[in-house]
């Protein structure tokens, strides 16, 4: 299993996907997982400076192992304008991902919000079909589709069994679960909760907690068991879900996220290296 460097520390930080690029190739990584947020967003990038980004991989040898698509919170939306724009936007996003070479993108969010005045049925069927729109649309590309929960009541998929409900509401082939361990310490759900799902997962995040707050801390600063749970995915047989769906199996490093400054994404890496090189010795960049 290889371990990826997730690209929001540094936009966090406010250094651009150019620099982060190089850094990481700096601290040995070949795997990156590319936040489409701010430098890294490509609907936000001239053609030029999307080139310039698939160049720097490629230079660099670098792979885009997953591409997360962060300004997805209102693909529920109640405004069919708004999810139309929020569509628009995952297009762009998987279209850029292929460019990079990858074909992984994540949906995040929780697949959508619960919004004030709307019914949760209502918003239910909104987050499905706006997911199985979108996997659909991916399968022709041979673009890989993949959810995560985020931890708190008002998202759409909150715990590992709204997870699973997803998966059999859209009931399409390209369509996998995200694993981020951070979550399922807030939502209290073990390493063993997994099973529920081990046949599908093909990626994860490592990621920190105080076990009720999303803190994407330095690794190592929370209380994330994260041994465990990569030791359980590891026993599910994560690697050959990769090998039949045809992608490589990895696990990132998550820290950082949206209205956090990190003020040294060069230290949160090099900080969270030196935990994993403790608590995680086989998992290298």
């Amino acid at each position: 299993m290889h371990l990826a460097l997730n690209s929001m520390v540094y936009e966090a930080g406010d250094v651009g996907a150019r620099t982060m690029l190089s850094k990481a190739k700096e601290f040995g990584f070949t795997y990156i997982d590319f936040n489409a947020w701010r430098s890294g967003d490509p609907t936000a990038m001239s053609r030029g400076d999307r080139q310039e980004i698939v160049r720097l991989f490629q230079d660099l040898g670098l792979r885009s192992s997953q591409l997360l698509m962060i300004n997805t919170r209102e693909v529920a939306s109640s405004d069919a304008q708004i999810r139309t724009k929020v569509q628009d936007y995952m297009k762009a996003c998987a279209d850029f991902q292929l460019e990079l070479g990858g074909r992984q993108v994540l949906i995040c969010w929780g697949a959508g919000v619960y919004e004030a005045g709307v019914s949760r049925e209502q918003t239910w069927l909104l987050s499905v079909e706006a997911v199985r729109e979108f996997a659909d649309w991916c399968s022709d590309k041979g673009i890989i589709v993949e959810m995560e929960l985020d931890p708190h009541v008002y998202f759409v998929l909150n715990n590992l069994n709204e997870i699973v409900k997803m998966l059999e509401a859209v009931d399409l082939p390209n369509l996998f679960p995200n694993i981020d361990i951070g979550h399922l310490c807030i939502t209290r759900e073990a390493p063993k909760a997994l099973e529920k799902i081990g046949s599908r997962i093909l990626h994860a995040h490592i990621s920190e907690t105080d076990t009720f707050e999303h803190t994407n801390s330095i690794i190592g600063r929370g209380r994330a068991d994260f041994p465990a749970y990569v030791r359980k995915l590891q026993e599910l047989g994560i690697e050959a879900n990769c090998r039949k769906a045809g992608v490589p199996a990895v696990v990132d490093i998550e820290m950082g996220e949206p209205g956090r400054h990190v003020d040294d994404p060069d230290r949160w890496v090099r900080e969270s290296l030196e935990c994993l090189k403790n608590r995680l010795p086989d998992l290298r960049p």
